[in-house]
């Protein structure tokens, strides 16, 4: 993963932050998840031991300054109330491979979270489940299930979801990405304990440079679909940059991203959904290598995608490995934090119409990054979304390796955050759409929410869906569309909490 030199960022308007005022962003120092030197591939925020607040499980490579790279070591940290713990699980710790990205879900709906792991320079891959556990020890069991764990690749990133509604997580494998190009692995799960590889589809059959993907029902039809950014060039460029794959039913995909885009953003790394304009549908961002511009496609409800204007989110240049969506200031609509490689990292504040203003805040203003991938999820438990930024550099050194903490000081909003648990669908929830309908300054509003174990470049959001609320919402109602079909209304009695629903049974 070695690149060039630190990219300097343009100056553009921004939304500035004053030193006097007490909104910040703020970098944590939280030895030892800030302080472990590696070349860190992903980064996954997961409540891997079900107490209720997300864990952070750090995926490793190599030193990419070596002539003969070595494995380095994964990382798992536990949550305490908001602070980091280094752990030492077995079979989860002691299992050596070149690290990128991992996934966390309840693979086979026992009620605790198994993990994929993906591993770059054509090792195999890696898949635990949880065992039960020895005396207070957490252990986990490394499954030998071919093809699963047996095909080997340079694979990037990992995105999981039940495919075909039958209540059970799927797998999906980008390879090539860096340097590379490769076929996709897709792997369908068999009832939690065995995994199929499909390969009679497009998803799975075409060879391409591939970096993030992630799957979201843009279409509102009720599966999932698949987006995938390729690096493509040359004779790849003909393929298309963005691969749209439409969830047909029976795993039968149709590619359709030349259908569905009027343009092909240049060199994209990875992509992220979420509705930013808060209409009821998915958009999409794409972030880029190289210094070129990301970009924003509205979601037109009609199966196609028009370019966005998104302000400094769509203008602003950069070297981007990853990006992912989150109300960060809690004001009701979706910001944006973007990971970069040599240049500093951004957060972009939505104005409500899918337009965004870069915040010139403390860590963001000046700290160089070496971001691989970002992950956000409420650690300290107060209501708002922090972040923690892999670290991947050229060469390794103090200041370089370290991984970033940043603490949300700054949201001023209430807030609502749901925790889903499947009962016909998978335990996880994931694929879930969470619709929110409230009243505020007499204006009727809706905000949704789509459950998934990917977003930006090798990184997991916790599976906890978050949603800010502003100032002033009354008469909150909840609409949940589960994966197997199943819709459900939860009455919401207050705001400024965590509601844990199951499915069929209320809150």
């Amino acid at each position: 993963m070695a690149m060039i030199a630190a990219l300097a960022i343009a100056g553009c308007a921004t939304t500035d932050q004053s030193a006097g005022d007490a909104r910040r962003f703020t970098q944590i120092d939280a030895p030892p998840l800030t302080t472990d030197r590696a070349s860190t591939g992903g980064v996954s925020y997961a409540d891997i031991d079900g107490d209720g607040d997300a864990d952070a499980m750090i995926t490793n490579g190599y030193d990419v300054s070596s002539s003969t790279p070595e494995p380095q070591d994964n990382k798992f940290y536990e949550n305490r109330d908001g602070v980091f713990v280094a752990m030492n699980p077995e079979g989860l710790i002691d299992i050596k491979g070149y690290g990128s990205g991992s996934v966390w879900a309840d693979f086979d709906n026992d009620g605790d979270l198994d993990g994929f792991l993906s591993n770059q320079r054509d090792q195999r891959n890696f898949y635990v489940e949880q065992a039960p556990p020895s005396g207070a020890a957490r252990r986990f069991q490394s499954m030998e299930s071919a093809p699963l764990t047996t095909d080997g690749g340079w694979s990037y990133s990992v995105a999981a979801a039940d495919a075909d509604n039958d209540g059970y997580l799927d797998v999906y494998v980008s390879n090539g990405g860096l340097g590379h190009s490769g076929v996709n692995f897709f792997y369908r799960n068999d009832g939690g304990e065995k995994f199929i590889k499909i390969e009679d589809q497009p998803l799975a059959s075409q060879n391409q440079p591939s970096g993030g993907a992630a799957w979201a029902d843009y279409d509102n039809d009720g599966d999932q679909d698949l987006i995938v950014a390729n690096r493509g060039s040359g004779a790849d460029r003909a393929l298309g940059r963005l691969a749209l794959y439409r969830n047909d039913g029976a795993l039968a995909f149709t590619r359709v991203d030349k259908e569905a885009f009027a343009a092909d953003p240049e060199s994209p790394m990875s992509v992220a959904w979420g509705d930013v304009d808060n209409d009821g549908d998915l958009d999409l961002y794409t972030a880029s290598l190289y210094g070129l511009a990301n970009a924003l496609f509205e979601n037109r409800g009609d199966g196609t995608f028009a370019v966005k204007d998104g302000g400094d989110a769509t203008t602003e240049p950069g070297f981007s490995y990853s990006s992912t969506f989150g109300d960060f200031d809690n004001d009701g609509d979706l910001d944006l934090v973007v990971g970069n490689w040599g240049a500093v990292s951004q957060i972009f504040l939505n104005d409500g119409t899918g337009r965004f203003t870069r915040l010139a805040t403390d860590h963001f203003r000046s700290s160089i990054h070496y971001a691989a991938t970002v992950a956000i999820a409420d650690t300290d438990g107060d209501g708002d979304l922090d972040m923690l930024v892999g670290n991947w550099p050229n060469s390794p050194g103090v200041g370089l390796e370290e991984n970033v903490l940043i603490e949300n000081d700054f949201a001023r909003g209430d807030w609502l955050r749901i925790a889903l648990e499947g009962t016909a669908s998978n335990r996880s929830g994931v694929g879930a759409r969470l619709e929110l309908r409230y009243v505020q300054d007499g204006a009727q509003k809706l905000q949704i929410r789509e459950v998934a174990t990917q977003s930006g470049w090798r990184s997991q959001n916790e599976l906890v869906q978050h949603f800010g609320l502003g100032a002033g919402a009354n008469g909150l109602e909840l609409t949940i569309r589960w994966p197997s079909g199943a819709v459900q209304s939860v009455d919401v009695s207050g705001k400024n909490q965590t509601l844990k629903v199951r499915e069929a049974d209320g809150a």
